[in-house]
């Protein structure tokens, strides 16, 4: 390595272009730059914002129901009755979700030994053994339970005009952690006024697809999921993007047992003996809340611009191969393009009688000598080149 030449050692390597001229090969790498600059522009950069920096994340939603209704009862002795809001959303069953009842049954009972409909049976063995249980000609366990007193009592509630004011924010910790998206919280706005913060219990039926209407699940009741969607540029003086999307999934994860309803009783504080079964049907809300947030970022600008770069790059290489395998004149392409060395292993035994160690050190360490077969090689290429174009003329 000591005896080569500063140059040589130091030598730059160039590639060598070869011009082809051919319309269809010169088309086909043009188109296929320009679709690539048309994707990165059009797509990436205007279309998907490829210029800025993205973070997913998820916020809360705190629900607020306000509403009242007077029923009456359809069933036996017609009266009415008042419920509060509480009693419509009761219970709460968890933050940021939210039952409202659609039809209420209330049944008074006591202790004592009845037929309890929870406990089918065909002999006495399918009922409670050691309580003294027997199997009615109804096909129910006749034992120690919880018995119906007097006749039952239903309403069905109108909560279709209940307000439900929704707050929902929205932080992206990573892009900005101090700054919080959110819809007002100071005031009520109702649906579909600008900035909106609260719905009628029909206005999220009507936002399904298909729009579900109240008195198709005013019987059974039913489960809706209320997305709201953030898209938000933290570093922009613009509001963000709030879209909000509702659909139906208690017929999507059972059909044969769609709607939503539930059992709660109130125990007698005086005796504890006597309690009030109350059976609920009616809306169940999921509300939640997502969005992406999004920030100017140099790094995603030089990310895309050299992603853009590197797909230029396929245009000639798939140009080349449309050239060496599928045209015609694919093979006299191919001399063109490609240049090949003559066999040096056979160039060594030439030179010196099968010696390769003595051809390896004479290569070395034998500079004029190399001179003169560099010489011989150009000369012979040379020729080679003249017979192709005469051949190709």
């Amino acid at each position: 390595m000591l005896r080569q030449d500063v140059d040589r050692l130091f030598s730059y390597n160039t590639k060598q272009q070869v011009q082809i001229g051919d319309r269809l090969l010169g088309i086909t790498n043009y188109v296929i730059m320009f679709v690539v600059m048309v994707y990165i522009v059009g797509y990436v950069f205007i279309q998907d914002h490829g210029y800025l920096e993205k973070e997913p994340a998820k916020g809360v939603a705190v629900v607020q129901f306000s509403g009242e209704d007077l029923a009456w009862n359809s069933v036996g002795d017609t009266h009415s009755r008042f419920f509060s809001e509480g009693e419509i959303t009761f219970p709460g069953l968890e933050n940021g979700n939210l039952f409202v009842a659609t039809k209420v049954h209330i049944q008074q009972e006591e202790r004592g030994v009845c037929e309890d409909e929870n406990k089918p049976c065909l002999t006495a063995e399918d009922c409670s053994p050691g309580v003294g249980a027997k199997c009615s000609p109804n096909k129910f366990c006749v034992e120690p339970s919880w018995c119906p007193v007097g006749e039952h009592e239903e309403y069905k509630l109108r909560t279709d005009n209940g307000h439900i004011w929704v707050k929902s924010g929205i932080t992206f910790r990573h892009l900005d952690h101090d700054k919080m998206f959110s819809t007002d919280m100071s005031q009520i706005i109702m649906y579909p006024n600008a900035h909106h913060n609260t719905y009628t219990v029909r206005d999220f039926l009507q936002q399904c697809d298909p729009p579900v209407r109240f008195e198709e699940v005013g019987e059974l009741g039913a489960a809706i999921e209320v997305q709201f969607v953030w898209n938000c540029q933290v570093d922009s003086l613009l509001p963000c993007d709030k879209v909000v999307g509702a659909r139906r999934v208690d017929n999507l994860l059972d059909e044969d047992h769609i709607g939503y309803g539930f059992n709660h009783v109130e125990y007698d504080v005086a005796n504890p003996d006597k309690r009030t079964n109350y059976k609920k049907w009616g809306i169940r809300f999921f509300f939640g809340t997502l969005g992406v947030g999004s920030k100017l970022s140099m790094a995603m600008i030089i990310f895309r611009i050299s992603t853009g770069m590197a797909l230029v790059g396929f245009a000639p290489i798939i140009a080349d191969i449309i050239m060496t395998q599928c045209l015609r004149m694919s093979k006299k392409y191919h001399a063109r393009k490609y240049d090949y060395t003559q066999d040096f292993s056979d160039y060594f035994d030439d030179k010196t009688g099968g010696d390769i160690t003595q051809g390896l050190k004479e290569d070395m360490f034998g500079q004029g000598e190399e001179d003169e077969y560099d010489d011989e090689a150009d000369e012979i290429d040379f020729e080679w080149r003249q017979r192709f174009e005469m051949d190709e003329a």
